[in-house]
């Protein structure tokens, strides 16, 4: 077996969620690899009968979010381009009939009676030269400049290409889904997207002729789906209690009127918020079969599948992470991966039963060893939660990074990270931790709003002392890296410690002052984590910016930015670096053209090596060399 490699990620199938057919006899899910060559991914439909092999259906290079038809053999299936995209329907003798075009994107559709689809459609007039905005927020990472559209629902006729609105204008759509008769659909919206924390849960006719609001309107609502033959939803989200550091749970109400009941009463979040750079698709809506409700719940480092049927039961208990699921006619299939394997697909039954391998060959080829998971009580008596990979070649103590996650209500778990065993593989042992402020611990453990900087960065110091303690980390070999709230932390830590040889900091933050003017979400998010608005609490926000200690910093520090980050702005990077040069720090700014946030994830195949060549090179030259 050989040692990762820089571009293996593109030889990682990426693997979306399973769509069991009406019957259970059939599934349907996207699949891809990044196509180096051509420097983006492929993506195609794939089918199975269960029991048998996969084969792709479709021909790519951008399809997906197939929809089965109900108690029928057809699907419909997404194909995006440049230009414009198609909804498009799959007949089982491999007809792939174009139903309905759109120019400004189709967010999602799913097939909902005999002849209709509903489709959630972005709408407006582009405006290509002068702009003029009038809302906030005015655009929104991985898509551009978005003031001058909103998401709307429609009702689209398969055979004649009719639409029709179903949502009010103005509105923005959520999420939806369609009743089991497809007669209705419900749908969660924004009535003003300057207001994203309030959403608003509707039911309306197909025809769009009869809706009714349902709920308060001042929940933060995630996703729908119906239940019980269509006379209940179920609704995941939560109601603030706690700000965004609040539990998501699974509520049921009736169809008629707001009376939630909690079908997931754990100190836990609904849904899959572990790292991963090589994840095909995620969904995570719960699904009702059999007088029961099925949902993922992420707890610390795992995320199982659970079941409600007036008692609250765990599905699976092995070490894994769930990227998605689907249950009908008795049947549970099921896209996971494994700490050291990427997502292939399964059945539940009385255990999991695997139905594709198609990463075998790269699991086989690679060499990709278990991280060592360890755990500490910190400071203050709570117990931390993280892993170790460490290299094959030499005697410890190693040159040791410490990578943070971001978020920083993400974390890390049972769910492959191409990065990080390529850090290994280069001769570096890697900490990868759960501080205070992750997902999967509980309220408590995750809320450290206005509070950054604190006990999380306590966490993590005192998680590297106890590796140090293991006889495993060279104190005097230390970096430090981490992606947005890991960026920020890594700003944070520079500027308060010596310890580190180096630092790499990834579309980061380094000043919440110009974060909430500039970005998609600072003029909600940052009110909530660092408290008020700059002009209301100008003090707090500037010493929670690691800009603010930036006089303090001799840590050599590599900064990687995308041109096109609406989520931390380019002006993040360019503030430190600026301030880092400025007083001679070794420092270096490496900018990424037409990237966005997700660049380490998603971004164009060669910019993700150059990203991978830079931060070795980085460590290699100030904790290998002489």
């Amino acid at each position: 077996m050989r040692s990762i490699e820089l571009d293996d990620f593109s030889r990682v199938v990426l693997i979306g969620p399973p769509k069991l057919r009406f019957d259970g006899e059939f599934i349907a899910f996207r699949a891809g690899r990044a196509d180096l060559n051509k420097n983006m991914y492929d993506y195609r439909i794939w089918s199975m009968k269960l029991g048998e092999r996969p084969i792709p259906i479709t021909e790519g290079p951008r399809d997906g979010d197939p929809s089965w038809e109900p108690q029928g053999k057809r699907f419909i299936f997404i194909r995006k381009s440049d230009s414009e995209d198609e909804l498009v329907m799959f007949t089982p003798n491999g007809e792939k009939l174009v139903v309905f075009r759109w120019k400004n994107g189709i967010s999602r559709a799913e097939w909902a009676s005999e002849r209709i689809a509903v489709a959630a459609l972005n709408e407006g007039d582009k405006e290509e030269d002068v702009k003029v905005i009038k809302t906030i927020p005015f655009w929104k990472n991985g898509k551009g400049w978005t003031y001058w559209y909103v998401s709307r629902l429609y009702g689209i006729d398969l055979n004649t290409g009719e639409k029709w609105p179903i949502s009010p204008d103005g509105m923005y759509i959520k999420d939806f889904m369609p009743s089991p008769d497809g007669k209705k659909v419900a749908f969660l919206s924004l009535k003003d997207k300057s207001k994203p924390l309030d959403v608003s849960l509707f039911i309306s006719s197909m025809d769009g002729s009869n809706r009714y609001e349902i709920g308060p309107g001042n929940w933060f609502l995630q996703s729908v789906n119906w239940g019980n033959n269509g006379r209940v939803l179920g609704i995941v989200g939560h109601d603030r209690r706690r700000g965004l550091a609040t539990n998501e749970h699974l509520y049921e109400t009736s169809i008629d009127n707001w009376r939630p009941e909690d079908k997931s009463p754990m100190n836990r979040s609904l849904g899959n918020s572990l790292n991963s750079d090589v994840r095909g698709g995620s969904d995570q809506r719960p699904k009702w079969m059999n007088g029961k409700w099925y949902f993922t719940i992420h707890d610390g480092t795992s995320v199982h599948l659970y079941a409600n049927d007036g008692n609250l039961v765990q599905l699976i208990n092995e070490d894994v992470s769930i990227e998605g699921f689907d249950a009908k006619a008795g049947r549970i299939v099921l896209n996971l991966m494994r700490i050291d394997k990427p997502a292939e697909i399964y059945e539940l039954a009385d255990r999991l039963i695997k139905l594709t391998d198609l990463n075998g060959g790269f699991n086989k080829r690679v060499k990709l060893p278990k991280p060592n998971r360890f755990s500490f009580l910190a400071s203050d008596g709570v117990k931390i939660e993280g892993f170790i990979l460490r290299p094959d070649d030499g005697e410890p103590p190693f040159p040791t990074v410490l990578y943070i996650h971001g978020g920083p209500a993400t974390a890390f778990g049972y769910a492959f990270m191409h990065e990080l065993y390529l850090l290994r593989d280069r001769g570096y042992a890697v900490i990868f931790t759960n501080p205070r402020g992750s997902e999967g611990y509980g309220e408590e453990f995750r809320d450290i709003r206005k509070h950054y900087g604190e006990r999380d960065y306590q966490d993590l110091m005192e998680a590297v002392d106890e590796v140090i303690g293991m006889g495993l980390a060279d104190p005097d070999r230390l970096a430090v890296m981490g992606g947005s709230y890991g960026g920020f932390m890594a700003n944070w830590i520079i500027g308060h410690t010596d310890r580190f040889k180096a630092a790499i900091t990834m579309r980061s933050i380094s000043d919440w002052i110009s974060d909430y003017g500039t970005t998609d979400i600072g003029f909600f998010f940052n009110p909530e984590h660092i408290g008020g608005t700059p002009w209301e609490n100008f003090q707090v926000y500037w010493e929670k910016s690691p800009i603010t200690y930036v006089d303090k910093v001799k840590t050599p520090t590599l900064i990687i930015h995308s041109l096109d980050d609406y989520r931390c702005w380019l002006s993040q990077a360019l503030e430190l670096f600026t301030a880092l040069k400025s007083r001679g720090i070794d420092t270096e700014l490496v900018l990424f053209p037409e990237e966005d946030h997700d660049l380490s994830r998603k971004g164009k195949p060669k910019h993700r090596i150059i990203r991978l060549e830079k931060i070795i090179e980085w460590l290699d030259n100030h904790l290998k060399s002489k």
